[in-house]
């Protein structure tokens, strides 16, 4: 049987928020301000425990399990979040892309901090998947890809006849998006279209690219970072350069001991001028306390 899955498994995107000096990085300091810590004790799983026989291989099921009994869970959502990523989520990185999979936690012993339970699961695998082939195509029907797909296929980290992994797809996806961060394409976005094969238990993978503009650096506006800093900065993020993430990202995580612990490449804002195919930069390196107290 052969059918097309049009769910996109994970869309790769690369947006910055509108230029605006202020607004974006408070609504982040606020954003920080208001996390807390999830309610209730820490749960720790002694066992795992199928309520009845599995076709899931045994190698497969029995890392599954050690992986998990070595996490620490905590909330009201713990079992969902074991079933759906613990469980679901590490089959289809194994191959089992349409696994069948419930589980329901019993307390062995509890206190206000500290739970310790059994979990008990029954768990179908289904068909185990091999990927076919991936393919790549151009969202804009009346435009070619910037790179070949010689190019782009290498930075998927699935070969041709492996099992099929939803995780590698998603990592391969994530390097896209890197390679295009790196030349400019601050926009790129990455959807995922599966074709199954339960005949011969194969997934293709059309990747439709939509790669945006080619941005140059215009302007450069920086706030809160000294002297020394800044004039790195500027060295290596040059007004009519070709906008390049990852350079951006690396002097974050160069300094980060330097730098508020808050501060993220995220935080970085862009101006975009379509029509010139550029973009200004504004560069926000205050902390929280100090955004806040203006």
């Amino acid at each position: 049987m052969l059918h097309v899955n049009f769910t996109c498994i994970l869309y790769a995107l690369i947006c910055c928020p509108i230029f605006a000096q202020t607004s974006w990085k408070a609504e982040h300091c606020r954003n920080l301000a208001g996390e807390s810590e999830p309610a209730g004790p820490k749960v720790i799983i002694d066992d795992i425990v199928l309520d009845s026989s599995t076709d899931v291989a045994a190698t497969v099921w029995n890392q599954i399990v050690s992986e998990t009994k070595r996490q620490a869970f905590s909330g009201d959502n713990w079992v969902e979040e074991l079933r759906e990523v613990n469980f679901r989520g590490e089959l289809q990185n194994h191959g089992y892309f349409t696994p069948d999979v419930a589980a329901e936690g019993k307390v062995v012993s509890s206190s206000p901090t500290l739970q310790h339970v059994v979990v008990h699961a029954r768990v179908r695998g289904g068909i185990r998947y091999k990927l076919s082939d991936i393919q790549f195509r151009s969202q804009d029907p009346d435009r070619h890809l910037a790179y070949s797909t010689e190019e782009l296929r290498i930075l998927i980290p699935l070969h041709d006849g492996d099992i099929f992994s939803i995780e590698k797809v998603r990592n391969g996806i994530d390097a896209l998006r890197r390679y295009y961060d790196s030349r400019g394409y601050i926009d790129f976005v990455a959807g995922v279209e599966t074709q199954i094969d339960d005949t011969q238990q194969q997934i293709a993978v059309l990747l439709s690219l939509d790669e945006g503009i080619q941005f140059r650096l215009a302007e450069i506006e920086t706030v809160g970072l000294d002297a020394r800093h800044e004039k790195e900065l500027r060295s290596i993020v040059k007004s009519g350069g070709v906008v390049n993430l990852q350079v951006i990202a690396d002097f974050y995580r160069n300094h980060k001991s330097e730098l508020p612990e808050e501060v993220l490449p995220e935080d970085t804002q862009f101006r975009r001028n379509i029509e010139q195919k550029t973009v200004d930069a504004f560069f926000d390196f205050r902390s929280c306390s100090q955004l806040l107290q203006n």
